[in-house]
């Protein structure tokens, strides 16, 4: 017979593993729509678009933001595109944002840049 406790602690651990899986997703769509951004900006349309969202979404999986947002000032760079840091920060977050906000909402929300 379970008690209260175990039932208690059983509800944390489902909401703690729901928790990180919303992160998670939200952590993806915001990389998704970053790199989507950065192919507007190199000007890469259909399968390059498609393999370079993936190829940057895989990687960055494992990387912290630092090093992500790094590499994607590399790839800008190596396409003649300049871009500071505090510029790819604030694109980050309003990624993140609009990520955020598609995920409270249930859809896929505009996906141009303010910057």
């Amino acid at each position: 017979m379970a008690t209260t406790f175990d039932e208690r602690e059983r509800a944390y651990e489902q909401r703690f593993v729901l928790e990180e899986e919303a992160r998670f997703h939200t952590r993806n769509r915001r990389n998704r729509l970053l790199a989507s951004w950065a192919c507007e900006r190199m000007a890469l349309s259909g399968p390059a678009a498609e393999a370079y969202v993936t190829a940057f979404t895989d990687c960055a999986v494992v990387a912290d933001d630092e090093t992500m947002i790094t590499r994607l000032q590399s790839d800008l760079a190596a396409a003649g595109i300049g871009a500071t840091l505090p510029h790819l920060r604030k694109e980050t977050e309003r990624c993140a944002a609009l990520a955020r906000a598609e995920r409270r909402v249930g859809v896929a929300l505009d996906q141009g840049s303010s910057v």
